[in-house]
């Protein structure tokens, strides 16, 4: 090989080591960058020509800056919408024109319109596209429909003299007539809380009577200042031997017309329950001890604003209530590819698809390969400085060297050209 032809080998190392320090440097300046994959760069040596028998190569070059995806460390913060992947995956967002980008920055937001969206304003997708709050701020009024409840009642527990009052009476002549008294909200049309008292009377071994009793006031306009109670329902409580719930009738609960100005109001007989159950003790039961409400659940709320909103592990996003119900907003989606690796980078973290990447491959954390979803946690930058100034340091004697090369093939050169004849 000729002397020029050493220089030019020497050169296409100065640019194949100078490519190396771009990326070491692009790597190091990305060293708090949300979600950040180092790259590396992969050298090849040029086709070599053959000289007789002197094989002679033509230097080196940047076959490509493979960027390596591997997993973050995973950083706890303080807001909720930071979400990080442990595992494999991306996030998908989409731009407001419809494009599709593939990320591990999980730094999201909700933006004025509701939506879920990263720093760049691109939207986060689910399973029914954007995630979004949008007309969920709050949630309706529900009236109570079904009551079920779950007691205990004293078995060793004797039967009242007086009996239950026949019209609407004082709250000490209700309880002086019954052995145990519970009290329960039901809520109306316009989500108002209205206190009933269910009062039980023994009235045989294994069986009671019960009323239900609502303040007077409450649904008698004539009245707005009564403090007596107005029986509204009642029925009758049976239960086995072994103290276990047998059955239960009732009239329902009727007759409330609240004056608030809310709708009509009832309870009908098989939309109140005491939870039958085969094996005691999951239902009511009575045994020999204190009565007292053990469960109960209502299917009426009052009207609910969002608090905040929580997302699980599967990616799902729930708003969370002032009237402590819950409400499912929409599902994260993530997306696996084959070679991720070939994925092309497009700038503020994200990336595209390409041929070699393969098609994404949609569906929810943890399934088909895809990690979980972490909430309240940022996937920090995977950039070692360690490893970075080691690269660098490198590069960097390797440049030097190949310098010196392009220096002593000059000083051959001018060797030669002070040759005479």
């Amino acid at each position: 090989m000729s002397i020029i032809g050493s220089m030019y080998n020497a050169s296409s190392a100065l640019g194949a080591f100078g490519n190396s320090m771009a990326v070491v440097g692009n790597n190091i300046a990305n060293l708090n960058t949300t979600g950040f994959k180092a790259s590396r760069v992969n050298y090849a040596d040029v086709l070599p020509t053959v000289f007789g028998e002197i094989e002679a190569g033509h230097g080196v070059y940047v076959v490509s800056a493979e960027r390596q995806f591997t997993q973050g460390v995973l950083e706890s913060t303080s807001n909720v919408t930071d979400l990080a992947i442990g595992g494999n995956g991306f996030f998908i967002v989409r731009d407001s024109g419809g494009g599709t980008y593939y990320t591990r920055a999980g730094q999201f937001h909700l933006d004025d319109a509701n939506n879920l969206v990263n720093p760049a304003g691109h939207f986060l997708q689910g399973t029914a596209g954007n995630i979004s709050l949008a007309g969920l701020q709050t949630i309706p009024a529900q009236a109570t429909t079904t009551l079920d409840m779950r007691f205990n009642l004293d078995a060793t527990a004797t039967t009242p003299t007086l009996g239950f009052p026949a019209g609407d009476a004082s709250s000490s002549a209700w309880l002086s007539a019954s052995n145990a008294s519970m009290i329960t909200a039901v809520y109306d049309s316009q989500g108002a809380a209205h206190d009933l008292t269910f009062l039980f009377r023994k009235t045989a071994p294994n069986n009671w009577d019960y009323r239900v009793v609502g303040e007077r006031r409450e649904v008698d306009a004539s009245a707005p200042n009564s403090t007596d109670l107005r029986e509204l329902g009642g029925g009758t409580v049976v239960f086995n031997t072994d103290g276990s719930f047998n059955a239960s009738t009732s009239t329902g609960v009727s007759g409330m017309t609240w004056i608030n100005g809310a709708a009509n109001q009832s309870l009908a007989a098989g939309s109140i329950t005491f939870a039958a159950a085969t094996t005691p003790p999951s239902g009511s039961t009575q045994y020999a001890q204190a009565s007292t409400l053990n469960g109960l659940v209502q299917d009426g709320q009052p009207q609910g604003d969002l608090r905040t909103i929580d997302i699980d592990v599967q990616g799902n996003v729930r708003g969370l209530y002032s009237n402590g119900n819950s409400q499912l907003v929409g599902t994260v989606h993530l997306a696996h590819f084959a070679n991720p690796d070939a994925l092309d980078p497009f700038g503020d973290t994200l990336f595209l698809e390409t041929l070699d990447s393969g098609v994404a491959q949609v569906g929810l954390a943890g399934s088909a390969g895809r990690g979980h979803i972490v909430s309240g946690t940022l996937e920090l930058s995977t950039v070692d400085l360690a490893a970075e100034f080691v690269t660098m340091i490198a590069s960097q004697r390797a440049f030097q060297m190949n310098s010196r090369v392009i220096t002593t093939a000059q000083e051959m050169y001018s060797v030669a050209a002070e040759l005479k004849a």
